[in-house]
Formats: structure tokens, sequence, C-alpha cells
């Protein structure tokens, strides 16, 4: 197997790091970051604006711990208020666990699931799966799209959706796309119909000991569609 396939995408950096290179004896910095990045990685560093590349790759097994870590914090950042505390504080840590041993075991099937990463200067910034045999009814199933807070609002959500579509086969590109997200995650429902999503479904789901959530469904006629007016990357070889 040759070596895993790469895109950059150049975006702007989390306002904090530019706040921080402002000051005068933040500028030698700039240099020095130079010299710590890896080439390729960082183009170019001003005072008053940062440009940063993300790399965006395909997940291996040794990146279980980081997507695991990346999918709990987001998750009881994003669920709080939405899902009870216990449940984020106690029970979903080890779900998250369990599931990304699961998929991750034996590295990524590109039949039966795509999971697609980006990366700023060796960070994990965000991750996206898609699921080819779940729910098949309503098409592909995106099941996860998660982005470390830093790195939101600068389009690495986008760029997670299209480099990973761009990596199906012409027969999955064709199919539709759908995903699930709660009736009260509203930030999330914004994106997605922004997106064009088209809501097929509102359904109820019963967790025990806990009351009931209510779901809608997000659905899009195909993955082309899903990525219409996305960034469109183009992988290194």
């Amino acid at each position: 197997m040759g070596p895993t396939p790469r895109i950059t995408r150049s975006l702007s950096a989390p306002r904090q790091s530019r706040a921080m290179l402002k000051s005068p004896d933040l500028q030698r910095c700039a240099s020095d970051w130079h010299k710590r990045v890896p080439s390729g990685i960082l183009q170019g560093i001003e005072v008053e604006r940062v440009g940063i590349e993300i790399a965006i790759r395909d997940a291996t097994p040794d990146d279980r711990e980081a997507i695991t870590s990346l999918h709990v914090r987001v998750s009881k950042r994003a669920y709080a208020g939405m899902l009870p505390a216990d449940y984020l504080a106690e029970i979903m840590p080890d779900e998250k666990t369990r599931l990304w041993e699961k998929r991750l075991s034996q590295g990524s099937d590109p039949e039966r699931l795509r999971v697609t990463l980006a990366h700023f200067d060796n960070e994990l910034a965000g991750f996206s799966c898609f699921l080819f045999d779940h729910e098949t009814q309503f098409g592909t199933y995106l099941h996860n799209l998660y982005v470390d807070p830093a790195y939101q609002g600068k389009g690495v959500a986008r760029s997670l959706l299209s480099a990973g579509i761009q990596r199906f086969s012409p027969q999955q590109r064709n199919r539709p796309v759908h995903l699930l997200t709660l009736a009260d995650n509203h930030p999330a429902r914004r994106f997605y119909e922004k997106l064009n999503g088209q809501i097929v479904e509102e359904k109820r789901s019963v967790m025990a000991s806990y009351p009931d959530l209510i779901f809608v469904r997000y659905q899009w006629r195909s993955a082309h569609e899903l990525t219409a007016t996305n960034f469109n990357p183009v992988w290194d070889s």
C-alpha cells in the first residue's frame, strides 16, 4: 500500500492566535513557528493575519485515541443541556472508545465506511465518518462530522465532507446521503440547511432511564448534491 493521500486547505487561524501575534514580543514567534512546523503545513505568518493549512487524510488505526478524545470533548460541549449530564460524563466516553476501537481495529474498510481527518500541526482539527451499510434505504449515512471548536466556522467541516466524498466510488457518489441530528441541535441544523439538506423524517429515540429524544433526518439526493457548493479538494497521490 502506498502513502496515504492527503490534501491541504488554507484557512484563517483561530482568533486567539491572530490576537497573540499582535504583540511585538511575539512577532519573533512567527519565525520560530516556521522552524518548528513541517514544510508544507504552514505557508506564512503575518502579524495581523496568520495563514494556516489544514492537512486532510484518511484515518488509520493509530488515530483511534485522537479521534475518540475529540469526539468525546466536542460531544460534551455540543450536547450539554440536550443530553443527560450523567450520560455525557460517565457513559458516553466509554461508548465512543468502544466505537472507534471497533471501527478502526482493522483499518478503515472503504467498502463499509470512510473516515477522513483534518489536521493542523499534528493536532486533530476534525473528522467525518460515512457508513455505507447503515439504514441503506436512505442512502449513505453521515454518522459523524465533528470539528474542534478552535477551528469551527473556518470551512473545516465542508472540506471534510468534500474530501471524504471525493474518495467515494462512482456508484457511492450517485447514492443519496442522510444523517440524523437532535431536533434541538440548532447550530447543526442551520449548517445542514445551508447545504440544502431536506428533512425527510422525524423520529423518537428511547434511551433506557432517560427521557426520549427527538431526531430529524436530513437527506441529499446524491453525494454530488451535498458538495455542489463546497470546497472541491484534490488529493495528492
